[in-house]
């Protein structure tokens, strides 16, 4: 679940600020610039967006409360929906306006004097829905968008780490996926783990053991155009027989400037080990 963000176009800029902060933080944004297509329906794909939404964000302006869709949401039958879903309206106090009648008793954020501070009582209310297994963080350069996913697939523990590299500086992009599979031993205890609704130790370990490995910790990953980058590495607790079979891949898409890129694969696992605090305040709740 995410939040949907009603807004005056003539206050996207701002929109999109606060859009990528919130994706930066977790937390999925049902946008209409990102979201909607020619001809599609504006009520329609908001009661689409509001099916799959937590919070409605509605971004006050003078732009917004003047605007002929600030009247028409106000007269439509959407306000007995978002009523109905039991969705949370939070007011985004953009600028000194008139506030609509349907938002006079909502406590709102107050972005008039600082953007930070706006966001910072914003996100109080949001972080019950902010997503700690996805996510963006910033590197060397690269804006990196990431995915971490475990569970069990054909009858084998796995957990896949997907990377969406952007470079800032010469706008090319590339794919970093991390693939592990657990051996017989391995897949036992997540399964023991999974029944005392315990399973986030396995992943949790899986990326310590990534972060540590003496091979990974060093590794320095090269990406052709010609040649996609591949390594395969087996991890061994010999204690316990648990063996996690590592497979890396590394591609280059999108433009094309004849280069090569070269990263360093600690860089990736320290980003997600500064969240483990985060997480695991999530795993206690």
């Amino acid at each position: 679940m995410g939040v949907f963000i009603s807004y005056s176009s003539k206050d996207k800029n701002f929109v999109e600020r606060l859009s990528k902060k919130l994706v930066e933080n977790r937390v999925g944004v049902w946008l209409d610039k990102w979201e909607m297509k020619p001809g599609d329906s504006l009520i329609d794909k908001i009661q689409n967006g509001l099916e799959d939404s937590s919070f409605l964000l509605v971004v006050l302006s003078n732009h917004y409360v003047q605007s002929e869709w600030c009247r028409k949401e106000q007269n439509s039958g959407l306000i007995k929906e978002i009523n109905s879903k039991k969705v949370v309206v939070i007011p985004i106090l953009l600028e000194d306006c008139p506030i609509p009648i349907f938002l006079q008793e909502k406590v709102y954020a107050d972005f008039r004097e600082n953007f930070d501070d706006g966001f910072t009582e914003l996100f109080r209310s949001l972080s019950i829905i902010a997503n700690d297994y996805m996510g963006r963080f910033y590197n060397q350069g690269l804006t990196v968008d990431f995915a971490f996913n475990w569970g069990m697939l054909d009858d084998s523990f796995f957990v896949w780490l997907d990377f969406i590299n952007f470079h800032n500086k010469t706008e090319r992009t590339f794919l970093l996926q991390v693939e592990i599979e657990g051996n017989d031993v391995t897949t036992k205890r997540f399964e023991e783990h999974l029944k005392n609704n315990r399973e986030w130790i396995m992943p949790e370990a899986v990326l310590l053991g990534l972060h540590e490995h003496p091979q990974l910790s060093s590794l320095e990953i090269r990406i052709s155009n010609d040649l996609p980058y591949y390594n395969r590495v087996a991890i061994r607790d010999i204690s316990s027989e648990q063996i996690f079979y590592v497979t890396i891949r590394g591609v280059l898409t999108g433009k094309d400037d004849g280069g090569d890129i070269l990263i360093h694969f600690n860089d990736y696992t320290t980003c997600l080990m500064g969240d483990r605090h985060e997480r695991f305040s999530g795993y206690k709740k």
